[in-house]
């Protein structure tokens, strides 16, 4: 009797033991991809969806370094609802991605997909049982230090040629740690992505994300859209990058040098300024050594710093910059002067005049 009763405790421990571990496997695939990225000054997070081949299995995001997609079930019960209203977890709803979708037009499945386009991407789309479709980005902002600020920057790409017009808000949201609800940033709320009977509108998000979520080993960050009222549209979401920078200031300035080959400077060399975003252009001419600068430059923007002159070549003329901080470390070098101006170099020397 008292062998069989050994053996019963033994055959129930056992399977208690096979559950638990069970369990912990379990729970280990579900978290498995929700690894919290270190946000390193300079060393911003970036995910553009341009390596195909990551995400090949429906629902499955463990190729994709802390980023996951919900389809968000249930978190409202009504179409055309506000996203910023909608504040939940919802990673109880189910871990969602169609993956190597080709036509935005005719993919009628709703929630989150990736789509193997020209520039290909991952999209929301709301619908009745994708009430509120979502991208969540988990960091550790630890790293950042703070005398810094984080910042996030995505594009928001309408993906729908048709004639479908819903209006396709989308909010940013934050909080921190892995459970409560989440806060919204009002910066980053955009009223409506999508416009009909095209797909080329991209609309630009870059928002410093408040400075209470520095110094934290998990912070989560929750793109959201809605079923909306009429027909949804597919709205990418893309080119994310969230970073540790120096962007305390509205406006940084941003300066450099313009040098032959030998490193002699070059006076009066035009350099131009362009806000890739705006378009708009500023110019500034080097000084007799050179030096050139530019001021009140809107912080977190790209400009496209570009440099020309009538005696002088250059290859490398343009350079791409993030402006998150200010710099002075822009440098243009020339080629060997054109044949036309051999005889012209250094400090802006003129040609010889006819006697």
């Amino acid at each position: 009797m008292r062998k069989n009763s050994i053996r019963l405790y033994l055959t129930a421990f056992l399977a208690f033991g096979s559950l638990f571990v069970a369990g912990l496997v379990a729970d280990q695939t579900v978290s498995a991809n929700r690894f919290y990225s270190g946000l390193v000054g300079g060393s911003p997070y970036t995910q553009d969806w341009s390596t195909l081949g990551n995400l090949n299995t429906n629902d499955d995001w463990d190729n994709i370094v802390s980023i996951q997609g919900f389809r968000g079930d249930g978190l409202t019960s009504s179409t055309g609802t506000d996203p910023q209203t909608i504040v939940a977890d919802g990673h109880s709803t189910p871990l969602d991605v169609n993956v190597n979708q080709t036509n935005p037009d005719t993919f009628t499945t709703s929630g989150v997909t990736e789509f193997e386009i020209t520039d290909p991407t991952v999209a929301l789309k709301g619908s009745g049982t994708a009430d509120a479709p979502h991208l969540m980005i988990y960091l550790n902002t630890q790293p950042c230090p703070v005398t810094k600020s984080i910042s996030i920057r995505y594009n928001l790409r309408d993906l729908d040629g048709t004639a479908r017009d819903a209006v396709m808000p989308v909010a940013l949201q934050y909080r921190i740690g892995s459970t409560g609800n989440f806060i919204n940033v009002p910066a980053g709320f955009v009223a409506d992505a999508t416009d009909p009977n095209t797909a080329t509108k991209v609309t630009p998000v870059f928002v410093n994300l408040p400075p209470v979520i520095i110094g934290h080993p998990e912070v989560e960050i929750r793109i959201i859209t809605a079923n909306a009222a009429g027909t949804d549209e597919w709205v990418g979401v893309d080119d994310i990058e969230v970073g540790c920078y120096f962007t305390t200031a509205a406006t940084v300035s941003a300066g450099g040098r313009v040098m032959t080959a030998e490193g002699n400077g070059i006076s009066r060399a035009r350099v131009t300024a362009t806000d890739v975003n705006t378009l708009q252009t500023r110019f500034a001419v080097t000084n007799q050594f050179g030096y050139f600068s530019f001021d009140e430059l809107d912080a977190g923007q790209v400009f496209l710093f570009s440099v020309s002159h009538r005696k002088f070549d250059f290859t490398n003329h343009t350079q791409a910059v993030q402006m998150n901080e200010s710099t002075k470390g822009l440098i243009f070098y020339a080629d060997a002067p054109s044949q036309f101006k051999s005889s012209s170099r250094g400090f802006g020397n003129k040609l010889p005049t006819k006697k």
